[in-house]
């Protein structure tokens, strides 16, 4: 539902009430959403400009290291966009940096894991380096976007 708003551009006080609604259950059942699902959510969020923190770190911290795999490209292209978009950074920006910053001034995998967003973005760029040709372009390009706009190389 929320998708089809975001795509209509329609956003109200009734829509915001909606939005909440679904937001809540992203919050409070966060496992019970796919991979899709999360993906799509997280991306009408951000198209119709509807940010609510607590539900971009739930979505966020279902695309983690233990789960990547169950996500597909366009999941997780559309899951870091709308991270992005919506101005949610990882705590550690330079964490998944292996060319210029050194290992010791890297966080520990701890450490990353203990920020979901943060997580979230070292567990694409690690399936993106490992799996590569299963992206189409666009989604590439939204990634590598994201990763930018978070200020990340």
């Amino acid at each position: 539902m929320a998708w089809g708003f975001a795509r209509l551009g329609h956003r109200t006080e009734r829509t915001d009430k909606l939005l909440g609604g679904v937001a809540n259950e992203l919050v409070q059942r966060t496992w019970h959403f796919k991979p899709q699902d999360v993906g799509a959510t997280l991306w009408s969020f951000a198209t119709i400009e509807y940010f609510d923190r607590d539900a971009f770190r739930a979505g966020a911290s279902r695309l983690n290291f233990r789960f990547i795999r169950s996500f597909k490209p366009q999941e997780m292209s559309n899951t870091v966009w709308a991270l992005a978009t919506a101005g949610f950074a990882p705590k550690y920006i330079h964490a998944f940096d292996t060319s210029l910053v050194p290992a010791q001034q890297r966080p520990t995998k701890d450490a990353i894991m203990k920020d979901p967003i943060t997580e979230c973005f070292a567990a694409v760029a690690s399936e993106v380096m490992r799996r590569p040709h299963e992206f189409k372009d666009q989604e590439l390009k939204d990634v590598l976007w994201s990763f930018s706009k978070v200020r990340d190389r």
